[in-house]
């Protein structure tokens, strides 16, 4: 009987001991940490140590605390230096920016992994979740901030931080943590950060997201057209293999049949077709389109190119003009036909000049006009695009007054002609 005691007390004394287990000695360490530095050095080299996920979440909520000690120190100044402006004191007390957007940062991350152990079940099943709301009211409100932190390591002209700042915004607008508390008042600057983001991820060659934050971004009809630009711009630039091409070209192909009115996909699987000699494919798709859109500008444009590079040079005029037709003031187009006017004049003078080498009066006279109307398409896409910055048109601008007036005055009539 005695014994039969002696084994029941020991067992009870067993179980509380499991029941009541104290911390590891790993977490210990970690909470005695008086710096974010130590304390993140220790979950880094212990983590793999620790007891279970309740252990683990302790210690990530650690790091929040230690982190937001930093931030509520150099928010604190921030909030001085508007009361001493507002009561125009002078004063200026010093604010550690660079520390203040670090800590912010160090905060939400360490408070997603902390939540994804809270979340996690026990040795009985059951989630006991200890730092949920605790971290969602210090910190879902800090959240703005995080905007303000990509703005500032962009004037830094540090771009990893900017779009990891950003992109840290547009995370946490449904990540577990804070999703519940964010969809309570709409976010009305997500999408366009989302495009940002973008950008930046495109300035790091960080292709993946771009596409990532760009579906964001797309969602916006104000955003929507730059981000799929963006997005599309990026994935032709990856590609390195006519399969590559052949498969997106299926892509654009689908986005097309969902969305015909989309004009920037609609021109961009114009180019694939025709970068890929895909002129089946890329007639069926222009008679489609201009079955209900006779003035398209894309399909005039893409048929003018493509005669122009076979030296077809009437169908080509035809085809610009036509497309001209449909953007008066497209710089590059009427450079285009301004070259390729030229090009007919030139033609005609060889022609008519046969053996000899002489035109005959006659035919110049017909000649001339032809020049004369190349020239007026130049210059006119010289007073819309004077630096260049869209269309080339320097050259042949100086190869029509050269036609027209001779050497001498060629390069007074073509004033600022490029002729390199």
């Amino acid at each position: 009987m005695i014994m039969k005691k002696m084994m029941i007390v020991a067992l009870m004394a067993a179980t509380a001991s499991t029941a009541f287990a104290g911390d590891s000695p790993e977490l210990k360490s970690i909470l005695k940490a008086k710096t974010y530095a130590e304390a993140a050095s220790l979950v880094n080299s212990s983590l793999g140590q620790l007891a279970n996920a309740a252990e683990k979440a302790s210690a990530y909520n650690k790091l929040v605390d230690l982190a937001m000690e930093k931030v509520s120190k150099e928010s604190a100044a921030m909030d001085q230096n508007q009361q001493e402006a507002i009561l125009k004191t002078g004063k200026v007390h010093p604010v550690d920016s660079i520390g203040f957007y670090t800590a912010l940062g160090q905060a939400f991350e360490a408070a997603e992994k902390c939540n994804e152990f809270d979340q996690q079940p026990n040795e009985k099943g059951k989630v006991k979740v200890r730092f949920h709301d605790k971290n969602v009211e210090r910190l879902v409100n800090m959240r703005p901030h995080l905007i303000n932190g990509g703005i500032f390591f962009q004037g830094q002209g540090d771009m990893k931080n900017a779009f990891k700042y950003l992109a840290k915004y547009v995370d946490t607008h449904d990540a577990p943590l804070f999703a519940e508390a964010v969809a309570k008042t709409p976010d009305e600057n997500l999408t366009q950060i989302a495009y940002y983001a973008a950008i930046y991820a495109y300035q790091n060659k960080d292709i993946a997201n771009v596409g990532k934050y760009c579906d964001i971004a797309i969602k916006d009809e104000k955003f929507a057209n730059d981000a799929n630009n963006l997005k599309l711009a990026v994935i032709q630039e990856s590609l390195k293999t006519r399969e590559d091409s052949l498969n997106y070209v299926k892509e654009l192909e689908g986005q097309y049949a969902t969305d015909p009115n989309n004009e920037t996909v609609f021109g961009t699987l114009v180019n694939m077709y025709s970068a890929l000699k895909m002129n089946e494919q890329l007639n069926a798709v222009f008679e489609k389109k201009l079955s209900v859109d006779p003035n398209n500008f894309v399909v005039w444009a893409v048929r003018g190119q493509n005669a122009m590079i076979d030296q077809k040079l009437d169908e080509a005029v035809e085809y610009f003009k036509k497309a001209l037709a449909a953007q008066p003031e497209n710089a590059q187009i009427l450079t285009y036909l301004g070259a390729c006017q030229l090009d007919r004049g030139s033609a005609a003078e060889n022609r008519a000049a046969g053996k000899t080498g002489r035109v005959p009066k006659e035919a110049m006279d017909q000649i001339t006009p032809i020049y004369e109307e190349a020239k007026g398409y130049l210059e006119k896409a010289k007073q819309l695009d004077p630096n260049k910055e869209k269309a080339n048109w320097g050259y042949p601008l100086y190869r029509c007054c050269y036609q027209l007036y001779g050497a001498e005055d060629a390069r007074t009539k073509a004033a600022e002609a490029d002729t390199k």
